[in-house]
């Protein structure tokens, strides 16, 4: 049986990373391009020049668009070598290898730091914000999308979302899910607090039309959410 929260999966399907209608990243194509619309509303008319480090980048399906079409000054950073291969494919030598628990980047560097679709695959959630705090300026933004740790969630997005090949079987392992109570906490421990908290829910009828795992906003948080967080300044 193949095991939860397979990572290795990414590095096996290295060069299908931006193949938007192959089976293994269709679902996050989708999900990424709900991701990227949302960043653009929350960071209107200021991602340009904007100094971005994603972590836990993959293949750059986030990073790239940011790159290319908002002008961000974005450093990505994953800690499997094929799929930094893959990222600067699209996007140049800005990609490096590393672990978001380590992350080889400066301190207080960053005016937004990612973590999207991360924290529910790291041993250490706690650590990864911890190390994206590190990362950021005072007053900079971290952006954080997750799954919440409910029967529900797990229902979806694994025990269904696996089982009928919206994503691939092994990607997750509901006992890694992250609430959003627990996130903030987390959060405010290293200096980070929460200032928006978005939820999200499967838009069921485009999720069936195109096969891939379609998000829409939504006040139910129970599933899938997106949080921003402001790291404070010294006092």
């Amino acid at each position: 049986m193949r095991c939860r929260n397979d990572l290795d999966l990414y590095e096996r399907n290295a060069d299908r990373w931006w193949d938007r209608d192959g089976h293994t990243f269709r679902s996050l194509h989708a999900v990424n391009d709900f991701r990227l619309a949302l960043l653009r509303e929350w960071f209107a008319g200021r991602l340009e020049g904007l100094r971005v480090a994603d972590l836990g980048c993959g293949g750059g399906l986030l990073a790239v668009p940011l790159i290319r079409e908002d002008g961000a000054r974005l450093v990505g950073v994953d800690i499997g070598a094929a799929s930094v291969a893959a990222a600067r494919s699209r996007g140049g030598p800005r990609f490096v290898r590393g672990d978001v628990l380590r992350v080889p980047l400066a301190a207080d560097a960053f005016d937004l730091v990612l973590l999207s679709d991360v924290v529910e695959h790291v041993s250490d959630a706690a650590r990864a914000l911890r190390e994206a705090s590190r990362v950021l300026v005072p007053g900079g933004s971290l952006y954080v999308s997750t799954l919440n740790r409910t029967r529900r969630a797990k229902r979806l997005a694994v025990d269904l979302a696996e089982g009928i090949g919206l994503v691939p079987r092994g990607t997750h392992d509901a006992e890694m899910f992250v609430e959003p109570e627990h996130l903030a906490r987390e959060g405010a421990a290293v200096g980070l607090a929460l200032e928006r908290l978005q939820g999200e829910a499967v838009d069921v009828w485009r999720t069936l039309r195109r096969w891939a795992i379609t998000l829409r906003k939504s006040d139910d948080v129970s599933v899938t959410y997106s949080a921003l967080f402001r790291k404070e300044r010294p006092s």
